[in-house]
């Protein structure tokens, strides 16, 4: 089928993503990201401070709720498939507002842990439903730069969010409660936009054809071998990405005798770059197919990984230079794995269980929350320079296996149906 996306007048397709909707979508997505970066830098002491338990308590209460809700994403994608994008995003943001009211009302470990779950539940919904909401929206052709749309707000926000927290959270308990309070009325305006927000195209009732033989419905995303590929990649490039943030800021400072603004200089040119240049290159790079995209990108980490390894044997003013420059060209690279996993995520499913896929996506998600601090602080503390080895073999992993699928996917700024 031809593509029949807008084009502009030189019949290109449009950089910015066009169609109904956009506006309150593109609104909803920034507020709440404001919320997470707003909170996120201050997560560990606000639950510390208002539960009254250590920090050792709460660091294992989060661990463990996180992996206790990941069954639960089961439900949550029928949920999803059923019902649609739209009233899970609401029900998960209604949680979150919860959850924020539970632990500035209530101290203790119960309250923690009731709490701690459903904040980790919502999270999880929403990740899965708010790409497929973006898709459903997306008139045709568009989908790029739709997913680009909801990573510009989320980059946007949370850097806006974590600057506002640096300047007005005040570390005392008052202080933190105003934190929690602030952040249940950000979820409560986040649930109250997502319904001006249209609830995009349904799903198809009937199955799809495709190669998994009769009807072509894949019966599970666990037995779809193309999905689970791209969702393995994802998630070992996922374990990197986290693993660089946490990693990187102790490696400079204490390995590398760097001064402390280093990392901001670092940290600053990975989000300027993710901000600014998120929808322009989605719009190079729909002319790919997404499992190449997604190879490419995961292999560009490696420059960061090669200059944090060398940047010991040089002069202080050079490793300055090649750190920013191999940031730079990871950040391109995060760019281009976060369009095409995307991409392939939400075109490799059938339409009618989108929810489920991108559901049980969470597991491959939660798992690399998981094993990345525990990567890092294990590796840090005895072998340096033999994470960033690890993590470059990681990278390779991930992008064979994104060449595993360069047959399911079609190019990014087209759909992926082979029907009409």
């Amino acid at each position: 089928m031809t593509s029949t996306a807008v084009k502009d007048a030189r019949g290109r397709a449009p950089v910015l993503p066009r169609g109904p909707g956009v506006f309150w979508f593109g609104l909803t997505e920034l507020v709440k990201a404001l919320g997470t970066g707003f909170f996120y830098p201050f997560s560990l002491l606000f639950f510390t401070e208002l539960s009254g338990q250590s920090l050792r308590s709460v660091g294992l209460v989060l661990t463990v709720t996180a992996l206790a809700v990941l069954p639960g994403l089961f439900a949550v994608g029928r949920l999803v498939d059923r019902l649609g994008p739209k009233p899970v995003l609401v029900a998960a943001a209604v949680l979150r507002v919860a959850c924020f009211a539970g632990v500035t009302a209530f101290r203790g470990l119960v309250p923690l842990v009731v709490c701690t779950l459903l904040l980790a539940l919502g999270n999880r919904a929403e990740q899965a439903a708010s790409p497929l909401l973006a898709i459903r929206l997306a008139p045709e052709g568009q989908r790029g730069q739709w997913l680009a749309l909801t990573r510009v707000a989320f980059n946007a926000g949370v850097g806006a969010g974590a600057l506002l927290a640096a300047v007005f959270v005040v570390d005392t308990a008052s202080g933190f409660v105003v934190l929690g309070v602030v952040n249940a009325v950000g979820f409560a305006l986040t649930a109250l936009l997502y319904l001006r927000v249209p609830p995009g195209r349904p799903s198809e009732a009937a199955p799809r054809p495709g190669p998994a033989g009769g009807d072509g419905v894949r019966a599970a995303p666990w037995r779809d071998l193309p999905f689970l590929r791209a969702a393995g990649a994802n998630a070992v490039l996922l374990t990197a990405a986290l693993a660089v943030e946490s990693a990187l800021p102790v490696f400079v400072l204490r390995e590398l005798r760097m001064p402390s603004w280093t990392v901001g200089v670092l940290f600053a040119v990975n989000t300027l770059l993710l901000t600014v240049l998120q929808l322009p290159l989605s719009r190079f790079l729909e002319r790919f197919r997404p499992g190449l995209v997604l190879a490419a990108g995961g292999l560009a980490y490696g420059a960061l990984y090669a200059a944090a390894l060398l940047a010991g044997s040089l002069s202080h003013g050079t490793r300055i230079g090649l750190l920013v420059a191999g940031m730079a060209l990871y950040t391109l690279g995060e760019l281009a794995v976060s369009q095409g996993a995307m991409l392939l995520l939400t075109s490799l499913p059938p339409q009618r269980a989108q929810g489920s896929y991108l559901a049980f996506n969470q597991f491959f998600a939660g798992g690399a929350t998981a094993l990345a601090p525990l990567l890092v602080a294990t590796l840090l503390a005895s072998f340096p320079l033999t994470l960033w080895w690890v993590l470059a073999a990681g990278s390779v992993l991930a992008a064979l296996l994104a060449l595993t699928v360069l047959h399911a996917g079609a190019p990014a700024g087209r759909p992926s149906s082979s029907h009409d």
